[in-house]
């Protein structure tokens, strides 16, 4: 898709890793929320000046929306076994099983971008994007649950189903960010994977 920034990146080669630092750049929305980061801070992540952080990603907002564009695009690993799988329960099973991988990795501690985002919905961009994105994760929780009624794993009502377990997992997300130590978290987790055993 073009953009301005695009034409803004379309004359001389950068000297540095874009990817690189948008990913400092998403780690510290992440971490602060939009609110909490700084001109200067952003600065400071990716070693850039303010003209050249300018130049390459454009103002503050269009920073945060392409950081929770990549952060949604992440968690597609999540939803991937749900939408993509051809099973049912072990589909389910798996993706919890990455979620408490992505939840537990280097950035443990700071919740959910896309909860945050939720929370404090700072333009038109983000709100749609993270719409999309409760209503793939739903989307794909009750496809998984319509295979598991198919293969005859669960009676339950898949419609029902997605909505607890779409609620059940944002739920997690969010207290993910105020759990320090992981262990409200993995207790979630558990109960959510028992919840499949029991469909």
């Amino acid at each position: 898709m073009h953009s301005k920034l695009a034409d803004r990146r379309s004359g001389r080669p950068l000297g540095f890793d874009r990817a690189e630092m948008l990913d400092r750049l998403m780690t510290l929305f992440w971490r602060e929320g939009f609110d909490g980061v700084t001109q200067q801070q952003m600065a400071a992540t990716t070693g850039l000046s303010t003209s050249s952080l300018y130049n390459s990603f454009g103002t503050k907002i269009e920073i945060y929306r392409e950081a929770v564009d990549e952060y949604l695009h992440r968690m597609q690993e999540v939803v991937e076994p749900l939408t993509d799988g051809e099973r049912g329960r072990d589909d389910l099973l798996l993706s919890l099983s990455r979620l408490e991988k992505l939840l537990g990795g280097p950035n443990a501690g700071f919740g959910c971008l896309a909860t945050t985002a939720m929370a404090r919905p700072v333009d038109d961009h983000v709100t749609r994007a993270t719409h999309r994105y409760r209503e793939q994760l739903r989307s794909g929780f009750r496809a998984a649950l319509r295979r598991a009624r198919t293969l005859g794993e669960s009676s339950a009502d898949p419609a029902v189903m997605a909505d607890v377990f779409t609620s059940a997992v944002l739920g997690t997300l969010v207290i993910a960010r105020a759990d320090s130590d992981g262990a409200e978290r993995s207790r979630h987790l558990k109960a959510l994977r028992r919840l499949v055993a029991t469909l």
